[in-house]
């Protein structure tokens, strides 16, 4: 029931950012989205619940939507939810003013980068 052409489509819209980012950010809206100062104060009181969610749910919708298998194969390239939040975590105290957003968004393309190797 997967469609090529969809998933083309939503891989063009996933990328697109990458080279017309205003463009892009003023067509597209999402909903739940935190800031990274929200995930590491979340994270240091050990309440982000509502932040993993999202992100569980961001990442599958990609990978569901683009056919890119983001959370690997079990015994092969499996990524557990604790090394998701540990990548958030390395990225937002990095960059603070950023976006959750733009957290899980890098860390997709990354595997995604990987996938495609």
């Amino acid at each position: 029931m997967k469609s090529p052409s969809i998933a083309c489509a939503l891989l063009i819209a996933l990328l697109l950012p990458l080279f017309a980012p205003s463009a892009a950010a003023a067509e597209i809206s999402l909903r739940g989205a935190q800031s990274c100062t929200v995930w590491v104060k979340g994270r240091a009181q050990n309440d982000a619940r509502y932040e993993k969610a999202w992100l569980t749910g961001y990442f599958s919708g990609l990978a569901i939507g683009t056919d890119i298998n983001f959370w690997g194969t079990q015994g092969r390239d499996a990524l557990d939810n604790d090394a998701v939040w540990k990548w958030i975590d390395r990225f937002c105290a990095a960059h603070a003013k950023d976006s959750l957003l733009k957290a899980a968004e890098q860390l997709f393309l990354e595997r995604f980068r990987r996938e495609t190797k």
